[in-house]
């Protein structure tokens, strides 16, 4: 009798464990079922790394985008200038270096154009502009100073007396400006126009201006 109880409490503890074998194996592979439905799509099987079907490009030029922004262009003005007579010159701008005079017997800056040629013969204006100014000068003789616009003006020393345009005349490229006189402190160097151009009220070498164009400054 003793050993029948025996035999059946070992026959219950053997199938209570081979269920609990069973409820395990059943719990490990509902969890790996839960597993795989929740991994992403695009999980890559083999590295577990995630993918997307459209990796973003680099370094790659884009194109059809309208461009917005604006040129910024500089604009220039040209100009020719005329000779304000065709005679000879006989003395050049010296710029900042220094030159002799002959009429006062000294040294100095020579800062104009000087052209030959005899008392009454006509000067010519270089360039459109406006008569701005006309003095009599006790060292230059009659002066007449036209602003030709964009910052250019020119002066005509050694005009005569109440030979000139008045002021406020409009004149054109090649018009009289006035006849020749005498300049009284280069009176030595014979009947002659003095011409002097400035760009910006700074004076510049005139040969650099008349009988060429002339690329005016902004």
């Amino acid at each position: 009798m003793k050993k029948n109880n025996e035999k059946q409490k070992r026959a219950i503890y053997s199938a209570a464990a081979i269920v609990l074998c069973a409820a395990a194996l059943g719990s490990f592979w509902l969890s790996n079922k839960n597993t795989e439905k929740v991994k992403p799509e695009n999980m890559s099987e083999s590295s577990n790394v995630m993918t997307t079907e459209n990796p973003p490009q680099v370094n790659v030029p884009v194109t059809n985008v309208p461009d917005e922004r604006t040129e910024i262009t500089t604009e220039s003005t040209s100009c020719y200038f005329a000779l304000p007579s065709e005679n000879n010159i006989i003395k050049h701008y010296s710029g900042g270096e220094m030159v002799k005079n002959a009429t006062t017997d000294d040294w100095r800056v020579h800062t104009g154009l000087d052209i030959a040629g005899k008392v009454g013969d006509p000067v010519k204006c270089i360039f459109d502009g406006t008569v701005t100014d006309v003095r009599d000068d006790d060292l230059w003789g009659t002066t007449v100073t036209v602003d030709h616009g964009n910052g250019i003006t020119s002066e005509y020393r050694g005009l005569g007396r109440g030979s000139t345009q008045e002021v406020g005349a409009q004149i054109k490229i090649n018009e009289k400006v006035g006849n020749l006189g005498e300049i009284p402190v280069e009176k030595a160097d014979g009947a002659h126009l003095h011409l002097e151009i400035f760009e910006n009220g700074k004076q510049i070498d005139p040969e650099k201006v008349i009988g060429k164009t002339y690329e005016l400054k902004k």
